[in-house]
């Protein structure tokens, strides 16, 4: 009786275990999978809320309120608007026409109303609180033009320091035996800077079917260094011609350490006169205090 019953319990797990696996390893499938997405959104949400402050709540509605306003003006492809377009792409900054009109607004926004509060709060005339908000405005019209074009000099001094590298990297990588688009794969891969992210582009721009003339080209007009523009040109023109690019390379990096050179040497020679204007005006009033004070209180004693 007892293996009887044992063999019927026996029976009926298995005809349970036979009925209803398909569907428990569906549950447990799903349950699993459930549990991964739970573990991935909690590891999302916990970098998330390690992001500082400015990044998680200023940073997105700063870049919706740009998206807003930059919506407001009008798509025109006016002289205006291409002069700015072609100095956004010497600077660097990803950003469409619209986009950083819309970065000026809402800087002369920020700079009028917090001039505007500050005014509120203090005990100024009528005529200083109207100074300062004109001031303010002033510095928020400046602001955004200044800063493009402290970026546009820095990206070209950036481009100009690193061209002679580059290109004897260029040249000896050649020289090895390699051509010129596998010489630029390597420099994207050893080296780092924003001529070698140019370079970048120009190898991408390649592998997706674009001419290697046009390519060059492209590079010259997204910066205005005149040493990359002759280098270009002189890619272009010894391609051309049948002209070895090495010896071209080799030939250009000397003549831009030239010009390195020189511009150190001129930036030598102007640092004496620059430096007249702390000197007359912050260093010779302190030294003729520490040498003739004593000198002029003892006769003011003695006249006095």
């Amino acid at each position: 009786m007892r293996f009887l019953a044992t063999s019927v319990s026996a029976l009926l797990f298995v005809v349970i275990l036979i009925l209803f696996y398909n569907q428990a390893k569906v549950a447990d499938t799903k349950k699993k999978r459930l549990d991964a997405i739970k573990k991935r959104n909690k590891n999302d949400l916990q970098d998330e809320y390690e992001k500082p402050f400015m990044q998680r709540v200023i940073l997105p509605i700063y870049q919706s309120l740009i998206k807003k306003v930059s919506s407001l003006f009008p798509k025109n492809s006016g002289t205006k608007n291409k002069k700015t377009e072609t100095n956004l792409r010497h600077a660097g900054l990803q950003l469409a026409v619209n986009e950083y009109n819309a970065i000026r607004l809402v800087v002369f926004g920020v700079f009028f109303i917090g001039a505007f509060v500050i005014t509120v709060f203090t005990q100024w005339n009528l005529l200083n609180e109207l100074l300062f908000i004109f001031i303010s405005m002033l510095l928020g019209i400046i602001a955004p033009v200044l800063f493009m074009k402290i970026k546009i000099n820095k990206r070209q001094g950036a481009i100009s320091d690193e061209l002679p590298d580059i290109m004897d990297i260029l040249c000896v990588t050649m020289e090895a035996g390699l051509g010129f688009d596998s010489a630029l794969i390597k420099i994207g891969e050893r080296l780092s800077g924003v001529l070698v992210a140019e370079l970048n582009i120009v190898h991408s721009e390649i592998n997706f079917g674009k001419p290697r003339k046009d390519a060059l080209k492209s590079l010259g007009d997204r910066n205005s260094v005149e040493e990359l523009k002759s280098f270009v040109g002189s890619i272009i023109q010894a391609e051309q011609l049948g002209i070895p690019i090495n010896q071209v390379l080799k030939a250009q990096s000397e003549e831009l350490r030239t010009k390195r050179r020189q511009r150190a040497e001129e930036k030598a020679m102007k640092a004496p006169v620059k430096m007249m204007i702390p000197l007359v005006f912050f260093v010779l009033p302190v030294l003729f205090i520490v040498l003739l004070g004593p000198t002029i209180l003892q006769l003011v004693k003695q006249f006095g």
